[in-house]
């Protein structure tokens, strides 16, 4: 069993390198005598991907990856640079950047990255120029933490659902158009609504923490209202052209029947809006590795029952499990523990057979233990990048 990251913490950097060396040999050893060592067709995943705006040079994704390396003022460190100008050499299709904030209120941890005046208009070209430097297109990921912001916003009044007013709820919608804005005019290639992981998009699609009986509450069209209007608010600032994506859960860990009739529904209401959809979880990603992609089985059944490309994220951890989801119906897979541990994991899968990552998902990155160092890596063993 892997141990949790906070044990690992009170062994030290080399305390947390052990925790996971056991682990490592398992999932090394099982895939290996599981997935062999054959020569297999992995062209589809570096084959170019056309999509309703954008096309992209491959389907292996940088997914959204929380870097903890902003300074308290929400600028950007060096560090974070050189993290996506690194990822730029890779063959990647796509690389999606932090969860960027657009409202100071909204700051859902004290290093998260912020969009919201132009004052991190900067910020913004760094990153853009430092991760597309080669062609690798780089879009932002942007979102409000709605309840997950308290304690960490600076005192500021929490939005929830059931507090917003509706005059809030149109600056909100207001505020994600600005930011989605100087996002492009900073160079990025495209945007992404992060309407998961229980931020404030993602509480109000879920009826257990949106209670409103007004527009915006109830039906699953009303609780995706605010999403769809801030869809067509980044497209009316920025442009019909503008690549769009969001990220959402594909269950809610309850009732998951019902809320995948209610995702459907949700999806379908948007078709035309976005580029492709994201599937994620409910709330974070588990600690250990899965015996599959964790969210393939969501993944099979939306990509049949929607018009939207769908992009698998969570879990990919060698090139069988990334075809086995482009297989189930996914145009894409997203990346994201395993480039923290190796950064030249998309080069290796490209260019050897029978790679399987070094990360076996111990979730230490998932810290901040010390995030003024920026995010590390117990097996990588080194803060990134060196």
């Amino acid at each position: 069993m892997i141990a949790h990251p906070e044990e690992a913490v009170k062994g030290g950097r080399s305390g947390a390198q052990q925790l996971t060396e056991g682990a490592g040999m398992w999932y090394n050893q099982k895939n290996a005598a599981s997935q062999g060592d054959e020569a297999m067709d992995k062209s589809i995943l570096f084959a170019p991907l056309s999509l309703k705006r954008i096309t992209l040079p491959g389907r292996l994704i940088r997914s959204a990856t929380e870097l903890f390396g902003s300074t308290p003022d929400a600028h950007i460190r060096p560090v974070e640079v050189e993290i996506y100008r690194r990822l730029g050499e890779e063959p990647l299709g796509m690389i999606l950047t932090s969860h960027t904030c657009v409202s100071p209120e909204g700051r859902s941890n004290p290093y998260q990255n912020a969009v919201w005046d132009d004052g991190y208009l900067p910020d913004a070209e760094a990153i853009a120029q430092a991760g597309g430097k080669r062609g690798v297109p780089v879009v932002m990921q942007i979102g409000h933490g709605g309840m997950k912001a308290e304690g960490n916003n600076g005192g500021l009044p929490v939005l929830t659902p059931d507090n917003m007013t509706h005059e809030q709820i149109r600056s909100l919608v207001r505020a994600f158009g600005e930011a989605a804005l100087r996002a492009r005019k900073a160079g990025m290639a495209g945007i992404m609504l992060h309407g998961a992981h229980l931020y404030l998009l993602s509480q109000f699609f879920y009826p257990k923490f949106n209670h409103r009986t007004d527009a915006y509450g109830g039906c699953a069209l009303n609780r995706f209202r605010v999403l769809r209007e801030i869809m067509e608010e980044v497209l009316t600032v920025c442009g019909e052209s503008c690549p769009l994506f969001l990220k959402i859960n594909g269950d809610d860990e309850g009732n998951t029947e019902e809320y995948h009739r209610d995702l459907v529904e949700a999806l379908r209401s948007a078709e035309g809006l976005l580029d492709a959809v994201e599937i994620s979880g409910w709330h974070s990603a588990p600690l250990g590795v899965a015996e599959k992609p964790y969210f393939l089985d969501n993944v099979r059944r939306l990509s049949r029952e929607i018009g939207t490309p769908v992009i698998e994220v969570g879990g990919f951890r060698s090139a069988p499990a990334m075809l086995e989801a482009i297989e189930a119906g996914a145009c894409a897979v997203s990346v994201c523990r395993p480039l923290l541990c190796e950064p030249d994991f998309p080069t290796k899968i490209r260019d050897r057979d029978g790679v399987v990552s070094r990360c076996v998902g111990c979730g230490f990155c998932f810290g901040p233990y010390d995030p003024a160092s920026g995010i590390r890596c117990p097996r990588a063993g080194r803060i990134l990048p060196e």
